[in-house]
């Protein structure tokens, strides 16, 4: 019997390499970089799926950038699509600075 694949499996290693390249190296929080770097995740990631992803999926990809100032943040994410093939997949880092929180929908076409 094969395992069944995930969105996980598609976007947990291709999220980490894309958090880990335009999030982790900025040590401070830039208001007006921020933008740039949640367009570069986001568009980095969705290309990488749509390219790489074992199965063929429609994909929505959402950055949060959160400075750390010790204020509350709280998310949650949910798809309800068809709860067998469809998924979402959240991915949290977080540097000296700020909090960086990925989520990837999965959506079977």
């Amino acid at each position: 019997m094969t395992e069944k694949l995930t969105l996980a499996d598609d976007a947990k290693g291709i999220c980490e390499e894309a958090v880990a390249r335009h999030f982790m190296p900025v040590l401070k929080y830039r208001h007006e970089s921020v933008p740039e770097i949640v367009t570069s995740i986001t568009e980095n990631i969705a290309q990488r799926l749509t390219q790489e992803a074992a199965l063929p999926r429609k994909y929505i990809v959402h950055c949060v950038i959160l400075q750390k100032n010790g204020a509350g943040f709280h998310a949650l994410s949910a798809c309800s699509w068809n709860p067998v093939s469809d998924a979402c997949y959240v991915h949290h880092s977080e540097n000296k600075a700020m909090h960086c929180v990925v989520t990837v929908y999965g959506v079977v076409a």
